[in-house]
């Protein structure tokens, strides 16, 4: 694969900063002295930094120039399907925010999709929620359910109470959860939830997939869909169930 200019350079500036030769505040060289130092035309030594601007490894200031960014605070973040994203952001002291942004039933496109492994005879509905998950004052994830009716007949007079769909699954007597069949992926962001989660198309989002059931019946009370800016956590695997 041949490696262009404008990815040399940019890939060779993210090497300084990741090694500590840049450090957060430090000036980045200018466009012309990198195009001068790799051989390559001013407009590809631009077009590097404006993608690391877009990776929010850089910033700009008009007239003076480019420079490394402080580091976001990083969020450890157990991916388990027993505690609920409160429990687990109270026990590291974050300030966080749970905002529903959507709840209403599932389209019939989402409702195909998912009724397979939420077992649902073809009469169920699926329920929809989704919450903006906003940490340190940081829009940082999406978090989808799609919930069963059949099992909560009164979700959707209870869809302005969603925020966190483990205490509502708790109150409604499922105490004893656990997560299976647990799916990692990634993807760039759509232009929807580049808006939502107020970053960059070349912020990678991070897929994470499960089903929630009740331990006692067996039943599955969820699918859960969460997108995570991947700028934002550091994700800790685990076996809990």
């Amino acid at each position: 694969m041949e490696i262009t200019k404008e990815t040399l350079i940019r890939t060779r500036v993210q090497e300084m900063i990741l090694q500590g030769e840049l450090g957060p505040g430090d000036k980045l060289p200018s466009e012309n002295e990198l195009a001068e130092e790799y051989r390559a035309k001013r407009i590809d030594a631009r077009n590097a930094l404006v993608q690391l601007e877009k990776m929010g490894i850089v910033y700009g200031r008009q007239g003076v120039g480019r420079f490394v960014n402080e580091p976001l605070p990083t969020i450890e973040f157990a991916v388990t399907g027993t505690t609920s994203f409160s429990e687990k952001m109270q026990e590291q002291n974050i300030p966080y925010e749970s905002r529903i942004i959507y709840a209403d039933y599932a389209s019939e496109k989402e409702r195909e999709y998912y009724s397979e492994s939420l077992r649902v005879a073809d009469h169920v509905k699926i329920f929809k929620v989704t919450r903006l998950r906003i940490v340190n004052e940081v829009p940082c994830a999406i978090h989808s359910s799609y919930i069963r009716e059949d099992l909560f007949p009164d979700i959707y007079s209870d869809k302005d109470s969603l925020q966190s769909v483990y205490n509502y699954f708790k109150t409604s007597g499922h105490e004893q959860l656990s997560s299976k069949d647990r799916i990692i992926s990634t993807q760039f962001p759509t232009l929807e939830e580049m808006r939502i989660l107020n970053c960059s198309e070349l912020v990678p989002l991070l897929v994470f997939e499960t089903d929630t059931y009740d331990k006692q019946t067996g039943d599955c009370l969820e699918r859960v869909k969460i997108l995570y800016r991947s700028d934002l956590f550091k994700h800790q695997l685990s076996d809990e169930s």
